[in-house]
């Protein structure tokens, strides 16, 4: 594989891994939005849950990237970054990231839907919860974003 090659799967890696940081944080974000305008007008927090919900596929098609992209890296580096610990944490790091991204996030969200279906009241202890739970998976998803850069730039053994 040329070294090209290898430098444009690097380059589509960084995108889908900006994409789907950048997804987490317009989620997060909406849903701030979102808890304000819930105790003004249901209805216009209804689409606006429902739109974050379709960021959700945002999320997973920067993923498919990511592993994509990824796996052309390693064919050229002929699994060089396989036996290194870094490579090793940021695997289990994406593990992480697809867990809490693509599972936990999207079950949380249909928990909203279904509570927003029902006639719920503003102080329902479960709907708070569920924000919590919110604003805990969006943190760490975050987070993990942030150590997958900081251990691709430092690298270490």
């Amino acid at each position: 594989m040329d070294q090209i090659i290898y430098k444009s799967c690097l380059v589509i890696h960084i995108v889908g891994i900006t994409v789907m940081a950048g997804a987490t944080f317009i989620d997060m974000a909406g849903f701030q939005q979102f808890w304000k305008n819930l105790a003004v007008n249901r209805e216009k927090s209804r689409m606006m849950a429902d739109n974050l919900q379709r960021l959700q596929r945002l999320m997973g098609a920067g993923m498919l990237v990511i592993i994509l992209s990824g796996v052309g890296m390693m064919a050229y580096m002929h699994q060089i970054w396989g036996q290194q610990s870094w490579f090793r944490i940021k695997m289990l790091i994406l593990l992480l990231i697809i867990i809490n991204g693509l599972v936990l996030r999207r079950r949380l969200g249909k928990q909203l839907s279904r509570w927003l279906d029902t006639s719920g009241q503003m102080t329902d202890p479960a709907l708070h919860t569920l924000k919590l739970r919110l604003r805990w998976s969006h943190l760490l998803q975050l987070l993990f974003f942030l150590l997958i850069f900081t251990l691709s730039i430092f690298k270490f053994n």
